[in-house]
């Protein structure tokens, strides 16, 4: 039977009776909701159409919403506050930032990260993770500035998702692999996670600087096919435990499957151009698919921390008898991948900023 013990302690279940009806019950929310939605839809702070921005600014199918380029830099920090195309995209990552930090001194408590050095890497994800949402949130609040802006921005977010690739990986191998599985491939692990983490930002800066729009197919598949790999090399160890376990019995092999689902969902959709691709203009400020991928990123990173803890509860023992990860390793490779990708992030950033100039 599933114990719902553990999952009580982080989700607060809502008394709910089945004698009440259900139609009353669910309407006023439902009315709530929708007018919040159209209300959201209808506001126009930032009324400039995609026609008025240059073409580098435009996303497909998102028709209103787009603010002004070449504005000073507090336009840009106050729109923070106000509703454009992009405020889902930063408040859902600065929402991941303040959670994964709370995670972080709520996870030092239980796990003492200063005196135990098997938890190491489980801070050295939850790093990673904020590292991530920052590089995310501040990329989508801050592009619109110009066109070197904008694509010094997301090279900055790229090295933001190589760190977190390869810190859920690092995590997953330690805490969630079946012992077999840790113990043959311990170390070479971590070193083809290194490097298929530098190959996704590489590739990705590399797709960012080199393609125009109207952006080819080779485009995505630059940006998708690396961290597409990082991805599924870093949920082998989760795989591997889903297939041979009885997945209803376990609160945290229920965490890693529906994380796996998650990005799956979040993937498809962003990759599409889910759901507004089907209705232009609708979804512009809150629905369309980027929205819908940085909710489902926020919350397969939730799922992920939650249910690698509850493996380490689990195989505490086991874990403990192994050697002691060196702080040099945990830290060490952490600060290698950033070094790596600085240096990406920085090669291309002169290649944008020489063609620029000489624009």
């Amino acid at each position: 039977m599933l114990d719902t013990t553990r999952l009580g302690n982080y989700f607060r279940m809502s008394p709910f009776s089945f004698e009440c009806n259900i139609p009353n019950y669910f309407q006023p929310l439902h009315l709530r909701v929708q007018s919040a939605f159209i209300s959201l839809q209808n506001m126009s702070r930032y009324p400039l159409k995609y026609y008025q921005i240059p073409p580098l600014f435009a996303e497909p199918y998102i028709i209103n919403g787009f603010r002004s380029i070449h504005q000073p830099w507090p336009y840009y920090w106050k729109s923070l506050f106000h509703k454009h195309n992009e405020t889902i995209n930063v408040w859902s990552h600065l929402l991941g930032i303040l959670y994964m930090g709370y995670l972080l001194v709520y996870y030092y408590r239980k796990l003492n990260f200063y005196e135990n050095p098997h938890s190491w890497p489980f801070a050295v994800s939850l790093c990673t993770a904020i590292i991530m949402f920052m590089c995310s949130a501040f990329a989508h609040l801050l592009h619109s500035k110009s066109e070197s802006v904008h694509m010094t921005c997301f090279l900055v977010d790229f090295l933001g998702v190589s760190l977190h690739g390869f810190g859920s990986g690092f995590i997953q191998i330690y805490y969630s692999a079946p012992e077999w599985f840790y113990e043959k491939i311990e170390y070479q692990y971590i070193t083809v996670l290194l490097l298929f983490g530098i190959l996704a930002c590489f590739l990705n800066c590399f797709a960012q600087y080199h393609f125009h729009r109207p952006y080819p197919p080779l485009k995505r598949f630059c940006q998708f096919f690396p961290c597409g790999l990082l991805w599924i090399y870093s949920i082998t160890p989760l795989c591997i435990r889903l297939y041979s376990s009885n997945i209803s019995s376990n609160p945290a092999l229920m965490c890693h499957l529906a994380q796996i689902i998650l990005f799956v969902i979040g993937a498809t959709l962003f990759g599409l151009d889910l759901p507004q691709r089907l209705c232009p203009g609708a979804l512009d400020f809150i629905g369309q698919g980027h929205h819908l991928f940085h909710l489902c990123i926020y919350f397969v990173t939730v799922c992920q921390m939650h249910g690698v803890y509850w493996d380490y509860e689990e195989f505490q023992s086991i874990i403990d008898q192994r050697r002691k990860p060196e702080l040099i390793f945990c830290a060490g490779s952490m600060l290698f991948l950033v070094a790596c990708d600085f240096v990406i992030v920085y090669m291309f950033r002169r290649k944008i900023h020489k063609n620029h100039h000489l624009d």
